[in-house]
């Protein structure tokens, strides 16, 4: 692009758009006259939104090179008023028609949407790929854009019937010759794995689980814990009311574009007045440490005012505009050091420099930079920073944070917000309570998320998100895929509701991101038995190696920064191989690596404990896609931290997808399938005509005492730990909480297989909550799962609609 089209906005491609012969909203050459519009009913102006529709259809006629005689569908879903309307007046709209047809209807949408996808009208690039499979596919063709439906499109989309008709000049229809007609063929049927009804179950109790997390860790006090937690503190990530208070904003719960809207209440107008007294004593501090002749040193700042400079430079110049490019920026460089690191550099003096240091693009703000000096790209740059963030709504939610965290903006007044704009119903006995103040603003919003009137995804807090995969461990196939949060693909379907989509994309809670297949984390200690396969099999261990944990690892045998604490600091005492799988012992695997590492003179090695444990994992094919059908990333083994990767930790980064194969090898004894959604396809009339056959994509080969071994530490971690009490299903598994930050919760993981009577299939799974705190609330979503399944309680008992606290925990038990 030339730097005038780099730079362009909304308004300069409308512009552009509307002036060129192509659209033609106006004639650039001679302009339409006031008394011209008139005569022809035309409107002086047209609004942003009039122009936008008409470029639309215009763009939409300019495919079919405007020809008449060609139908394009310029709206669809239109209501019964749009259609009498367009009927009643059918001889003033030349060449406008209504004609019937079908659309998609998604059953439980939110659960199934993140496996099914969507459909709607091609973009230019997938109207090329299509058409070089089939040259039937339009412009006007619905095609499948996510997940299976864009999968399997071409066997899902059927072929358009023709006739040939006789029209005039203007395309209406003289005549129709009846023996051209050939009817339309419908597309083929595909039929997936998955049980539907155990699917929204599992959304369903994820959801019920995350919600009890919060509940369980909302503490009513107004600032985050910032100090280096204690991993022996089970309070040591609390969840600040007032962050729950600021998600409401900061995700979009409450529009803060609706405060300045015609039809904005009395409190929203009364919100807006105090960030706008707000917003110019911010705007007017930027300002001055933009161009001032003073400016404070980033290591100065309050703890404000240094979010806004961080938001400044990562956010808008770098992440946003492009303005400060990161490929010229030399990290090595002492000014960016110091600003990196929070130094004693200014804004101003870090921008100038940078101006200074090439690193600015300047062609993104300046049109023509050739005789301009530092010190005017600078001011340029300046007055740019402050234009692009008076219309920055992410800015903006920043200033609205520290209103309510300053006590300018009360919690009372979120809350009531949520009525005003008819999140909440002041129908539900609690508005009055809340308005009265016989209800406070934390008891009020906790019995909101309890009640789900408030969701987890919709506040994006830690945790907001899991995810749950489970599998026929002796096929392959995927029974449930489920990821939350998901998202209504009904709304994205035929015609695009592109408000949800534009809702959708900036949720901080990324329902678009796929939990199952997409997102990654270390299993923590879910990977162990890969550690008892790596121990036996090599011979550095056997059923009957005993170690004795201490509660520390490493003493007297590594460096002091491979020591490692076991998670009971106590010290589990003398244990074996299935022992140490039951009580997940850190000190007994840290050994088992340990031991795998010792060369031929019986020095340890971090690159062969390393090795040795990236060739079994990879056997469990734990570095590689499982095969799904829809978007999937590809899971990795660790290549350094050789002790703690022994345990889980390190740089293993896995999906849950992956984890849920792998759970299924370990049922089966070794066999690794590639997971699938597709059980097989079949024609309009029901014939089959392609059946899915399980795939093997590994064999793992391990002596039955290994697998006696592994499968006796996850039963006994079932049994002997009370994890289940009573429980009657045979149920195997393993618990992981892997830690990523020190200033968030840790992940919580449980994988496993169970087995329960002959009515019901067994079923290999996988389980992760992202920051769930601990792999026990992992595990009582299993349990919930697992009750629902096979049908050990009735389904209202198990999915109640309301948040699910039973059995959680912050305590690390692995």
């Amino acid at each position: 692009m030339t730097p005038e089209q780099a730079s362009a906005d909304a308004d300069d491609i409308i512009d552009l758009l509307s002036g060129n012969e192509r659209f033609a909203l106006y004639n650039q050459d001679r302009p339409y006259t006031e008394d011209e519009l008139l005569s022809h009913g035309l409107p002086l102006a047209l609004t942003k939104q009039e122009q936008l529709d008409i470029i639309i259809v215009r763009y939409l006629l300019s495919l079919t090179s405007y020809k008449k005689y060609v139908q394009v569908t310029i709206a669809s879903n239109v209501s019964d008023e749009t259609v009498a309307m367009v009927e009643e007046n059918i001889n003033e709209y030349e060449g406008v028609d209504i004609v019937k047809d079908y659309i998609r209807v998604y059953n439980d949408a939110e659960a199934m949407a993140s496996i099914i996808g969507y459909t709607g009208s091609p973009s230019a690039e997938e109207l090329e790929a299509l058409q070089e499979q089939r040259d039937d596919y339009t412009s006007d063709s619905i095609i499948g854009k996510a997940g299976i439906e864009q999968y399997m499109e071409t066997t899902l989309q059927g072929y358009d019937g023709t006739e040939q008709v006789t029209v005039d000049n203007r395309g209406r229809v003289l005549s129709v010759n009846e023996e051209s007609l050939v009817n339309p063929i419908q597309g083929n049927d595909v039929y997936l794995t998955i049980d539907s009804e155990l699917q929204t179950a599992c959304y369903k109790i994820l959801e019920q689980r995350i919600a009890g997390i919060l509940v369980s860790n909302i503490q009513n006090v107004k600032y985050s814990w910032e100090a280096e937690r204690d991993p022996d503190d089970e309070d040591a990530v609390p969840i600040p009311i007032y962050d729950v208070y600021n998600a409401l904003i900061k995700n979009s719960v409450i529009d803060i574009d609706h405060f300045t809207a015609e039809d904005a209440t009395p409190l929203e107008k009364s919100v807006y007045e105090k960030f706008r007294v707000k917003q110019d004593e911010v705007f007017s501090w930027v300002s001055s440490e933009l161009t001032g002749s003073l400016s404070t040193p980033y290591d100065q700042l309050s703890d404000e005012m240094k979010e806004y400079e961080d938001y400044i430079i990562k956010d808008l110049l770098i992440e946003d505009t492009g303005i400060l490019d990161e490929d010229n920026i030399d990290t090595s460089d002492d000014i960016y050091i110091s600003w990196d690191r929070g130094g004693s550099i200014s804004l101003k003096d870090f921008l100038s420099y940078a101006v200074t240091a090439n690193w600015i693009n300047v062609s993104a703000f300046v049109e023509d930079d050739t005789y301009l000096s530092s010190e005017e790209v600078y001011q340029a740059l300046a007055y740019t920073i402050s234009a692009q963030l008076s219309e920055d709504t992410w800015f903006s939610k920043i200033m609205y944070k520290y209103l309510l965290f300053s006590d300018r903006l009360f919690p009372d007044e979120i809350l009531r917000l949520l009525y005003d704009q008819h999140i909440l119903n002041t129908a539900d006995g609690d508005y009055d309570a809340l308005t009265g103040g016989t209800l406070s603003c934390a008891d009020f919003i906790l019995k909101k998320i309890r009640s789900l009137e408030i969701k987890p995804k919709q506040l994006a807090l830690d945790p907001c998100s899991g995810s749950i995969v489970i599998t026929d461990p002796d096929t392959g196939d995927t029974r449930a895929l489920v990821t939350y949060p998901g998202y209504d693909n009904n709304r994205l379907a035929n015609r695009m509701d592109t408000d949800y989509y534009r809702e959708l994309y900036n949720d901080l809670s990324t329902p678009f991101y796929n939990k199952a297949t997409q997102q990654t984390t270390a299993p923590g200690s879910t990977f162990k038995p890969v550690m008892v396969a790596a121990g036996m099999n090599e011979g550095v261990i056997d059923e009957n190696t005993v170690f004795e944990c201490d509660g520390l690892f490493g003493e007297d045998l590594v460096d002091v920064g491979d020591q490692l604490r076991c998670w009971f600091t106590d010290g589990h005492g003398k244990l074996n191989v299935a022992g140490a799988i039951q009580n997940s012992c850190n000190v007994y695997f840290c050994t088992v690596g340990y031991l795998l590492g010792l060369d031929d003179q019986g020095q340890f090695i971090q690159s062969q404990t390393l090795s040795r444990i990236q060739q079994y994992a990879s056997m469990f094919d734990l570095d590689k896609k499982t095969g799904l059908e829809i978007a999937e990333t590809t899971s990795s083994i660790s290549d350094s931290l050789a002790i703690p990767s022994s345990i889980g930790q390190g740089t293993h980064s896995f999906t849950t997808a992956a984890l849920a194969r792998y759970a299924a090898a370990l049922a089966n004894e070794g066999t690794c399938y590639d997971l699938t959604l597709l059980d097989h396809v079949s024609n309009p009339d029901g014939t089959v005509l392609k059946e899915y056959e399980p795939k093997i994509s590994n064999q793992v080969t391990l002596d039955n005492i290994v697998w006696e071994q592994i499968h006796t530490g996850m039963r006994n971690a079932i049994i002997a730990n009370g994890l289940f009490p009573d429980f009657p299903v045979e149920l195997y598994a393993k618990t992981g909480t892997a830690q990523e930050s020190v200033n968030r919760a840790d992940h919580a993981v449980f994988i496993g297989h169970a087995h329960y009577g002959e009515e019901k299939e067994d079923i290999a799974f996988a389980i992760r909550i992202a920051y769930g705190y601990s792999s026990t609330n992992a595990a009582m979503v299993a349990k919930d799962v697992l009750t629902y399944y096979y049908g050990l309680e009735g389904a209202d008992s198990v999915i109640t609609g309301t948040s699910a606290q039973e059995g959680l925990t912050n305590s690390v038990t692995d």
